[in-house]
């Protein structure tokens, strides 16, 4: 947790950047009722969220989306670097993910691939390099990547995200079934469809 900032409204704070950066290029500024109605979230969350900032961005026309923006980045020290991942496991959600279009807008780059299956890093297309798990190490290493987005099974998601440890790697997004905890060494986001469908379904 930052400093003073709870997870939950770090979470928020984190999707809200996406959201500005959505609505910069056509507005200067934006009011708590229009990110209330993007985000289904209370006015009050919205301003109680912003007030953790510690800036005054805000005015009788709205926020200013660029301070807002870059107060939130700054907060919770978000890089605006180009931030290099690598996609581990290229079976149906893999290859699903080599084609998504959200990262060209993210400041995230695919940068590499891994399957234990030659045949589908020979037969997927992907703007990327796609290579055999047995480099995983070399690429990881060579290429400099700090993330990586996990989709193996899960009989081989723990030894692999240990590898992914050992190499280097900051961050690891889990869409397995297995639970990872690397403890301090790498910041692990488990990613489970039937979590996120019970939490939705609990609110019904």
């Amino acid at each position: 947790m930052i400093q003073g900032i709870s997870k939950p409204a770090s979470l928020r704070l984190i999707k809200l950047v996406d959201l500005l950066e959505q609505l910069e290029s056509e507005n200067a500024t934006v009011t708590s009722s229009v990110i209330e109605h993007k985000t289904g979230w209370s006015r009050d969350t919205i301003r109680r969220d912003i007030s953790l900032l510690g800036v005054q961005c805000g005015s009788s026309s709205g926020y200013n989306i660029k301070v807002l923006k870059d107060a939130i980045k700054s907060r919770l020290f978000i890089e605006n670097a180009e931030k290099k991942c690598c996609i581990v496991g290229l079976g149906t959600l893999g290859a699903a993910l080599i084609n998504f279009e959200g990262f060209s807008s993210s400041g995230f780059v695919i940068k590499a691939g891994f399957d234990s299956s030659m045949n589908r890093t020979e037969v997927l297309q992907s703007t990327f390099p796609l290579y055999p798990m047995s480099m995983l190490e070399k690429i990881i290493q060579r290429e400099q990547i700090d993330y990586a987005i996990l989709a193996v099974p899960e009989n081989d998601a723990i030894k692999t995200a240990k590898r992914l440890s050992d190499c280097g790697v900051k961050g690891i997004v889990n869409f397995t079934n297995a639970l990872i905890n690397l403890k301090d060494k790498v910041r692990v986001e488990n990613i489970s469809v039937i979590d996120a469908l019970q939490k939705v379904s609990a609110k019904i």
